[in-house]
């Protein structure tokens, strides 16, 4: 399974808001993840269409998460960014051989990827990180 570039800058911008003690701008998150500006705003775009952060004007506005970390999933990024895992062809029914011997297979494959994906919330990366930060010595800031 390899995750697109938008699914990959997804994941990155919500683990970056996650982390945040307060509202990201558009710019900051671009200073920090070297990817343009067009692109993060079509990102934000799509995670805030789905519910994943809210945005705010003013000031002191800017990006954040819509809900707690411990309610957004992985699954939910990738869908979000429009690239949740899809299963072969053949197990979404695009295979002509009805003898196809990965049809089973990948259907049990697709299926516990899904659930992997909808179960490790974002709460838990952040915590891994954090926890992997502190015995390493490496500083988050």
């Amino acid at each position: 399974m390899r995750l697109s570039t938008r699914a990959t800058y997804g994941m990155r911008l919500c683990f970056m808001l996650a982390l945040a003690d307060g509202p990201l701008s558009a710019s900051q998150l671009v200073r920090q993840t070297d990817v343009g500006h067009k692109y993060i705003e079509q990102l934000l775009a799509m995670l805030k269409r789905n519910r994943i952060v809210n945005a705010f004007r003013g000031k002191a506005g800017g990006y954040v998460l819509a809900r707690d970390p411990r309610n957004i999933t992985v699954g939910d990024i990738l869908k979000a960014t429009d690239d949740g895992f899809k299963a072969p062809g053949c197990v979404s029914g695009g295979c002509d051989d009805i003898y196809c011997p990965n049809r089973n297979v990948m259907a049990k494959l697709s299926d516990g990827i899904n659930k992997v994906l909808d179960s490790v919330t974002l709460y838990e990366i952040i915590s891994d990180h954090r926890s992997n930060c502190s015995v390493g010595g490496v500083d988050e800031g």
